[in-house]
């Protein structure tokens, strides 16, 4: 196995600043109780054409976070009445006039993707005294990296009408295209650039929305596919077939990492309630009705303290978290939360001065929950870029995370339903070797080129945090295009 090459971001009590990462299977589960209150699904207005206006921004001075030339800012979407996305975008360290352009979507629903820029793989940390330092195994060491704060009203995105909230893919979908038009009218020349979509958790809705979305204005517009060039999309440890990936919640209680996460007894009744469970979370996508939601919260709820009582992280289960019970995802964030909200900070950042940066938005959270999104699987939209495109999809999962874990999204991924989808399951696993052959990183199957299953060693739910190295080296061969 590949040694661990990451560290926490800020290694003091855990418990210090509490962080709601809601990608976790206690949400994903009580989702299906939160549909009960559902009296409808709401959606935005939709644009006829992605002409999108831009606010200016002055650029970001070069030291700021790292020496390349950045851009920090906000894209007025044309099809809200009053909606401001924000970016903060990275030009490649090494060729950026022809490298390729990398996105990268943080998931929650409601989590902020500048989380991952100072957390795990952008060109600079934060330290605890609120400086920065770079980031050697930043992505956007081959790339030009753009990291997006979505959907409305995430991190430092905002709307001041309520009527811009977002609650669906489709929502996501049309404002992500409608920022990407606005975006390459700011960067004209990264027009035509191969184009990889990239994040994690949750993002395993957004990708799939979002580059579905891509697919189809494509196939409607040969000007669209020349001026978006989509190559590509990278999910690691998403959440994207959730009927499928709940199922094997319990398979991380035997584990590659010989750690006890419940007892013999605790794991039958697990089993049992899982079940039950599953049931409920079917006659919701059936029905879209649960008839007794204190039945739902019994046999759902169960399936969680277990893991809660083992004081395991349960984005990590190699590190404790003797205070998961108050802090959800056991990660300190203060000084990441105070670095963003510095006033000097947002000015180099061209961020309004009364926005206050949050990790997660909780309404953003239970709009999605609460629409029912959360319980909706996109494996489709994956099949169909499959089967009528030359896009490649690369799944990913570190294998420490209980949340998404890699017994659920290989299973999604092999039964997903594709022309190909004999030949993936046919596929001989073998080691994924780094460049110089010295580190086993983990397993690797795949179906050519075209969907890749990676299995990586010592990572938890943020591969790039924990695994550093290596997932820069598994970003530089997919955009690249070589073989795993």
């Amino acid at each position: 196995m590949a040694p661990t090459e990451g560290t926490p971001l800020n290694p003091s009590n855990p418990s210090r600043h509490p962080s709601k990462r809601k990608t976790r299977v206690a949400v994903l589960i009580g989702t299906v109780i939160a549909a009960a209150a559902v009296i409808g699904l709401w959606s935005a207005g939709k644009a006829d054409q992605a002409v999108t206006t831009t606010t200016s921004s002055p650029p970001v001075s070069g030291v700021f976070c790292d020496v390349t030339k950045q851009d920090a800012g906000y894209i007025n979407l044309p099809n809200k009445k009053d909606d401001h996305y924000f970016y903060w975008y990275f030009e490649s360290r090494s060729n950026p006039t022809t490298d390729p352009f990398v996105i990268w979507l943080t998931g929650g629903p409601g989590t902020s993707s500048i989380m991952a820029l100072l957390a795990e793989n952008g060109p600079c940390k934060v330290n605890d005294n609120l400086t920065t330092s770079i980031n050697p195994y930043s992505w956007t060491s081959n790339a030009n990296v753009l990291w997006l704060d979505q959907p409305t009203n995430v991190g430092f995105s905002y709307s001041t009408a309520a009527e811009d909230d977002d609650h669906d893919q489709d929502d996501v979908g049309e404002n992500f295209y409608a920022f990407l038009q606005g975006f390459l009218d700011k960067h004209p020349e990264l027009e035509g650039r191969p184009l990889f979509i990239t994040g994690e958790s949750y993002a395993g809705h957004y990708i799939p929305a979002v580059s579905h979305k891509i697919w189809q204005e494509s196939k409607k517009n040969t000007t669209a596919s020349a001026r978006i060039n989509l190559e590509g999309i990278a999910i690691g440890n998403g959440l994207t077939n959730p009927k499928i990936q709940v199922a094997h919640v319990l398979d991380m209680v035997d584990n590659e990492y010989n750690i006890t996460l419940m007892d013999g007894e605790e794991y039958e009744r697990a089993k049992d309630h899982l079940q039950k469970c599953l049931k409920v979370g079917e006659a919701y996508l059936t029905n879209g009705t649960i008839p007794d939601p204190d039945y739902a919260l019994e046999v759902c709820d169960i399936l969680i303290p277990p893991f809660k009582n083992a004081r395991r992280n349960p984005y990590d289960i190699r590190l404790p978290c003797p205070n998961v019970e108050e802090n959800s995802d056991c990660y300190d964030i203060t000084a990441i939360t105070e670095f963003l909200n510095q006033d000097y900070v947002k000015k180099e950042l061209n961020a309004p001065s009364n926005i206050q940066w949050q990790e997660s938005n909780e309404n953003v959270n239970h709009a999605f929950t609460g629409s029912g999104d959360f319980v909706r699987s996109y494996d489709g939209y994956v099949a169909d870029l499959l089967d009528d495109s030359d896009i490649r999809v690369l799944l990913y999962v570190g294998d420490a995370d209980t949340m998404c874990n890699w017994f659920g999204v290989k299973a999604w991924a092999t039964a997903m339903d594709w022309k190909h989808k004999d030949e993936i399951n046919a596929a001989i696993e073998h080691p994924f070797l780094t460049s110089d052959g010295s580190v086993n990183a983990g397993t690797v199957s795949a179906y050519k080129n075209q969907l890749t299953l990676l299995r990586l060693f010592n990572a938890g739910h943020m591969v790039p945090r924990d695994q550093p190295a290596v997932s820069l080296e598994m970003l530089n061969r997919f955009i690249s295009g070589e073989h795993f």
